[in-house]
């Protein structure tokens, strides 16, 4: 297989993948509109069962939370990341030295597809390209 059909049927995948995404989307929110009609949260499909589940995310209030437990809970329960952006327009405009920096920063390689549309003239590196 050459590059060219490689590259077309990495495309039709990419494209397939959205349109089923959406297929999915769109076939919840049917099923869930039939199962309160039926006044059931299950269906049975041949050997599958479809469950809709009811389930609730948290979030917390870290100010209350550091007001409430001692630093080493907190500490325990809690975890600081770097925000990339922050950290690098902090490094442009000195408010971090480029030896720290460099001396904190492990860099590592990966790969990723990006695409183009040809007709938008997106350039190389382009933040408007679709990350793949």
């Amino acid at each position: 297989m050459n590059t060219l059909q490689a590259g077309q049927m990495f495309l039709e995948a990419e494209r397939a993948l959205e349109v089923a995404k959406q297929a999915k989307a769109q076939a919840e929110e049917i099923l869930k509109e039939a199962l309160a009609k039926n006044g059931t949260e299950t269906v049975i499909v041949g050997n599958e069962k479809v469950m809709l589940i009811t389930a609730n995310r948290r979030s917390y209030n870290l100010k209350t939370l550091t007001d409430m437990v001692s630093s080493a809970t907190l500490k325990k329960v809690t975890k600081t990341e770097v925000d990339s952006k922050k950290f690098q327009s902090a490094v442009e405009l000195g408010i971090i030295k480029s030896d720290v920096a460099e001396a904190v920063t492990k860099s590592t390689p990966y790969t990723q597809f990006r695409v183009y549309d040809l007709n938008d003239n997106v350039e190389q590196g382009d933040a408007t390209a679709k990350v793949a």
